[in-house]
């Protein structure tokens, strides 16, 4: 049993009051936080970038091991990216738990991978494979811990280490977004890191994953104010999502031949991978824009309505009696 994981948990879903709320973040910080850094303190952690590099081949034939014991195989759908003498950052859409293994053998080239589950997958055996090929975590709900593995990452890119980096932030399991809003930090990372970004669309069928690499994208092409960082960030939100089509379009199957129960059953079989995941840990980790409303949030008022033949409405209260009168 993951202890942090079960204790971050009970923090979110365990119907605390204020107090208790207090108290159960403050003990699941510290233990968060005394875990992290036993892992970043071992041995496999103090390699340098250049020795991370030589073992990437060891961790690439074990993922390819763990892939095929798993069932797990992929096709390229197309490989568009073309050679650099920049760093890179593989920016990949997040369909699952299995990504990070499956396109790493996909795309080859090391990399160090940008992860906010610490909480989730300390203590399993996946852990130490990714310390030896390189990872940098950081906890999401944390402002100076989030400021701190930005500039991990952009002094790993002046060094000329790549990153792998999920710009969604959590799975997508959205019935009809190709790609969920994004935020803006990978920007500024690829400006001041000098890198080229990869984009990288995976979908999963089944143990089946989809592979579509796109075309070098170069941030330095926009300007430096906040409109201009929304334009990169939604055309990389776009060219991702197209990527994305021009997997799905390789799925040739009738409206008929889809069952009805197909999503709900597809999103179950996500959380079946990762105990500690549901849509609700989800929605709280999801970007969300102002003024972008969700469907729930637009369709939800018109649930609540329950259409009545003869319908009553409340005139009066009077002495705790409530006096309708039907119309």
């Amino acid at each position: 049993m993951n202890k942090l994981a079960e204790r971050q948990k009970e923090l979110l879903f365990g119907n605390l009051n204020e107090q208790e709320y207090k108290i159960k973040q403050k003990e699941f910080l510290e233990l968060y936080y005394k875990l992290r850094k036993k892992e970043e303190s071992a041995w496999y952690s103090k390699l340098s970038l250049e020795q991370r590099k030589k073992i990437h081949k060891f961790i690439l034939a074990l993922y390819k091991v763990k892939n095929r014991l798993g069932g797990f195989s992929y096709q390229i759908l197309g490989d568009e990216r073309t050679a650099t003498d920049r760093p890179i950052i593989f920016v990949v859409s997040h369909v699952g738990k299995f990504d990070v293994e499956v396109v790493s053998e996909a795309i080859k080239d090391h990399y160090y991978l940008l992860s906010g589950d610490f909480e989730h997958i300390q203590g399993i055996m996946d852990v130490p494979f990714l310390g030896l090929n390189g990872v940098f975590y950081f906890n999401e709900k944390v402002k100076e811990d989030r400021k701190l593995v930005s500039k991990k990452m952009i002094d790993h890119l002046c060094s000329g280490g790549n990153l792998m980096y999920f710009i969604e932030g959590t799975w997508n399991i959205t019935p009809n977004l190709p790609m969920l809003p994004c935020y803006w930090g990978i920007v500024d990372i690829a400006k001041e890191g000098n890198a080229i970004i990869v984009p990288i669309a995976a979908e999963q069928y089944g143990k089946l994953f989809k592979i579509k690499i796109g075309k070098n994208f170069d941030m330095n092409l926009y300007g430096s104010g906040n409109a201009e960082k929304s334009r990169a960030i939604e055309d990389l939100r776009d060219v991702i999502s197209t990527l994305k089509w021009d997997i799905w379009e390789t799925e040739k199957v009738s409206r008929k031949e889809i069952p009805d129960d197909y999503w709900i059953k597809y999103v179950g079989d996500r959380f079946k991978e990762w105990p500690y995941f549901n849509e609700e840990y989800i929605d709280g980790l999801i970007y969300k824009p102002k003024g972008i409303y969700t469907e729930n949030e637009v369709f939800e008022p018109i649930r609540a309505l329950i259409p009545q033949e003869k319908a009553e409405y409340v005139v009066k209260l009077e002495r705790n009696k409530v006096v309708t009168k039907e119309i």
